[in-house]
């Protein structure tokens, strides 16, 4: 890429409303809550099967929770952009 691209690419975001949303909280939501989120949620997948599983069923069976997840948690994210997007 060329750094005249670059700009353009940054003036996009920065210039974006769909990134004004919350209060300008998306960009953070985005990058980090989410994984955060994930983070949690294989933590506690963990904690919960560990008492019943081996250790590394306990683990893969925990990465599995979290994959899953993933794809629930970036549509919810969409819905409540594009609901606060209407107001």
């Amino acid at each position: 890429m060329s750094p005249k691209e670059d700009d353009t690419i940054v003036d996009k975001v920065i210039g974006n409303p769909a990134f004004d949303q919350m209060f300008g909280y998306h960009i953070f939501f985005r990058r980090a809550a989410i994984p955060v989120l994930l983070f949690l949620i294989g933590l506690l997948a963990y904690t919960i099967f560990d008492s019943f599983l081996s250790s590394q069923n306990t683990l893969t069976l925990s990465f599995v929770i979290v994959g899953l997840s993933l794809g629930p948690i970036l549509n919810l994210e969409r819905y409540m952009g594009s609901i606060l997007s209407k107001k």
